[in-house]
């Protein structure tokens, strides 16, 4: 049967390049964003997709998307949680309202999809496999906090910790967690940059996201750390 997998935060870089990769492997794709315009046309080109909008921040929210994925598309194997916000402010500037929103987003909105997507995985676990998968899109920030982004790489922090965390507790279930650092800018869609180079191709990181879906659980990756080719990097 086809897998199905929840890529939340979809908008038209990252986000839909995963959705893209994996709906070509076959897979049935709920796509899930705070706003329809990011996510209705994306629905309407992949064969087998739903469009969901929510705040991954918002519990309830959360949940009635992905009980609208399971109704249109069946129980998830797959959760890519590729949401973030954040305020760029430093130390002294940034309010409680924006260091909260990041919070929310990043570290909130997280547990909230993985506490939806997670008790599938292990109801349908096989006795011997792998029995779901989770993705955590990390950043730079995630490893070396950044000046004057504090909110960002508090959250940043924050998720790495829980996809560690979780990766320990969940694995011996069959559910394969991993964390993933993009340690680079990503080559926006309109790819208008001087040098291309030095920017991640989507589609390259969307592959990277495949292959740990399809990792044996003899050897499974807890985190990776995706960078440009560029000299001196």
């Amino acid at each position: 049967m086809a897998r199905t997998a929840v890529v939340a935060g979809v908008g038209p870089g990252l986000g839909a390049s995963v959705a893209r990769r994996f709906a070509a492997e076959g897979c049935n794709v709920g796509l899930l964003a705070r706003s329809e315009s990011s996510v209705e046309p994306l629905a309407d080109e992949l064969d087998d997709a739903v469009a969901v909008t929510a705040d991954v921040g918002d519990r309830d929210a959360v949940e009635a998307a992905f009980d609208h994925v399971r109704e249109a598309l069946g129980s998830v194997d797959v959760l890519v949680f590729n949401a973030s916000a954040a305020a760029w402010e430093g130390t002294l500037e940034v309010s409680p309202a924006a260091f909260d929103r990041a919070l929310d987003t990043n570290v909130r909105g997280a547990l909230n999809c993985v506490q939806a997507a997670v008790p599938d995985m292990l109801e349908n676990a096989p006795e011997d496999g792998t029995a779901g998968t989770v993705i955590f899109t990390g950043a730079t920030t995630s490893v070396r906090g950044r000046e004057g982004a504090i909110g960002f790489s508090a959250a940043k922090f924050g998720a790495r910790g829980m996809a560690e965390s979780m990766a320990r507790e969940l694995g011996p279930e069959g559910v394969h967690v991993a964390h993933v650092v993009i340690d680079g800018g990503i080559l926006p869609p309109e790819g208008d940059v001087a040098d291309p180079e030095e920017y991640l191709d989507p589609d390259a990181i969307a592959d990277s996201y495949w292959q740990l879906v399809e990792q044996d659980r003899s050897a499974w990756t807890l985190e990776l750390d995706l960078r440009p080719h560029v000299e001196n990097f």
